[in-house]
């Protein structure tokens, strides 16, 4: 996750730090005279700074090396310079200069930008005011708008660490301002492989953020929980997104509001808007009720949830095959002809008619007896709950270990399922023959997914169910 960064702002002017004895004065050969501390964080500090050859005055973010935790911090400082100039936003500070000075251990690296005269969104939320949901709607589609310019560009650049204190309302008209792209990410690079970093505030990461990915949905969370922050003030922490429903549900505003809110902070993509221009379409058209996109999320996730209960009550009634109804007829067969032989030999003979029959009868009614025994067991396991949600299980590994304890060779098999918050892996031991990258469906309750029912991979084309023991269980998250 990201280090605290700097901003460039303060809640008030009179607050301005005045330069340290080490800080830099003059900077590009006296092009720019710092003025005063705007802010530090952990990596380097931002100075006010007054630009000779504009005339302007500018914010610039002085970057450390001695005090960065590894190199990773220097790409992200430098990915927000390369990024910012791609881009030309009214709500964006400026790209201006990116330079460094000093030798060595001495050297400094520095961005300037624009500055933009205001307060942040965070400092706002501290004097106490509650948000209207004019307010709302109103920074929420200035905000929309900007992001629907940055995921529009080629790559699109994804900012991944929208929060309060990254928007600053300018004085001059109140128009939000989103700053500090230091976690950007240009989206084209995630299909190029390679690991993925981590960046960005914990309460405001979507789950997939949290996993490393970054797509335009993530920045729409990230959005949709800071506007509940303006009408809450509180931030949900729940990354299951069972607090975000409460405080939504617990709201005073509009259902339209309340609606376009509850899935921009989905937390499973297939809930949540997929662009920024589709939530901007629908805030426009609260007023009038006309929410198109909020309609067909819902309408979808009530698909799913129908195809959901239609799969489970499949999956928990008992299998009546035809295999099952041949045995039966075969079984009455059988009886018949023990009973038909007995009497035959009663009349005819004893001993090779009453052999024939004997092994006849006993022959089915034993098979018959097996097979029902079999779909007994088979269909004697918990149907899933209601609640319960489903998943596809691949087998990742099939390996032998010695068991010290049972003084043996055993098989386990390790296959993983995705879940809300990622991909859950777990092993179990095996007596049957099984290949990497065999599927099949599981169950599971949200909050528990290690109590979870797996369809028989024995038979993966069948309705049995095979119960798998939470005891004999065990999960690491992926």
């Amino acid at each position: 996750m990201s280090e605290e960064s700097t901003t460039q702002t303060e809640a008030d002017p009179n607050e301005r730090r005045a330069l340290e004895p080490g800080d830099p004065r003059s900077l590009k050969d006296g092009r720019y005279t710092c003025v005063s501390v705007l802010g530090e964080g952990s990596m380097g500090r931002t100075f006010l700074a007054d630009d000779a050859q504009t005339g302007t005055r500018l914010a610039i973010k002085a970057l450390y090396p001695s005090r960065l935790a590894d190199w990773k911090d220097l790409e992200l400082f430098q990915r927000e310079s390369a990024v910012l100039q791609r881009i030309d936003h009214d709500l964006v500070p400026r790209y201006i200069d990116s330079f460094h000075e000093g030798e060595g251990d001495g050297v400094c690296y520095f961005l300037a930008q624009t500055w933009v005269d205001g307060e942040t969104l965070r400092d706002v939320l501290r004097t106490g005011k509650r948000f209207e949901e004019s307010e709302i709607i109103t920074l929420g589609r200035d905000l929309l708008g900007v992001l629907t310019y940055l995921h529009g560009l080629e790559p699109t650049v994804v900012h991944r660490d929208i929060k309060p204190e990254n928007v600053i309302l300018r004085r001059s008209d109140g128009k939000p301002t989103l700053v500090d792209f230091g976690a950007v990410r240009e989206v084209v690079r995630l299909t190029m492989g390679g690991g993925s970093t981590i960046v960005g505030s914990y309460g405001y990461m979507s789950p997939e953020q949290l996993m490393g990915r970054a797509i335009p949905a993530t920045d729409i969370y990230a959005l949709g929980i800071t506007l509940l922050e303006c009408l809450t003030r509180k931030v949900p922490q729940d990354m299951h997104g069972n607090e975000a429903k409460a405080l939504i549900a617990q709201l005073s505003s509009s259902d339209g509001l309340k609606r376009v809110l509850g899935r921009m902070c989905a937390p499973m993509l297939a809930d949540r808007y997929r662009t920024a221009a589709e939530v901007l379409e629908d805030l426009n058209g609260i007023a009038s009720g006309q929410l198109f996109h909020v309609k067909r999320i819902e309408s979808d996730i009530a698909q799913r949830e129908k195809e959901r209960e239609k799969a489970l009550k499949k999956a928990s009634s008992p299998g009546v095959h035809f295999i099952y109804v041949f045995l039966v007829f075969a079984l009455g067969i059988a009886l018949i002809s023990v009973v038909y032989f007995l009497v035959q030999a009663l009349v005819v003979g004893f001993e090779t008619t009453f052999l024939i029959a004997a092994l006849t009868g006993g022959a089915g009614l034993m098979i018959t007896i097996a097979m029902v025994a079999t779909r007994y067991v088979h269909d004697a396991w918990e149907a899933p709950k209601p609640d319960w949600l489903t998943a596809k299980a691949t087998i990742k590994q099939v390996r032998q270990n010695y068991s010290h304890e049972q003084k043996r060779m055993i098989t386990e098999i390790v296959y993983s399922f995705p879940i809300r918050t990622g991909n859950f892996e777990y092993t179990r031991e095996v007596s049957e023959s099984f290949k990497v990258g065999q599927e099949f469906q599981v169950w599971y309750p949200p909050s528990q997914p290690q109590l979870h029912e797996a369809q028989d991979i024995r038979k993966p084309d069948t309705s049995a169910m095979l119960r798998l023991f939470s005891q004999k269980v065990e999960h690491t998250p992926e």
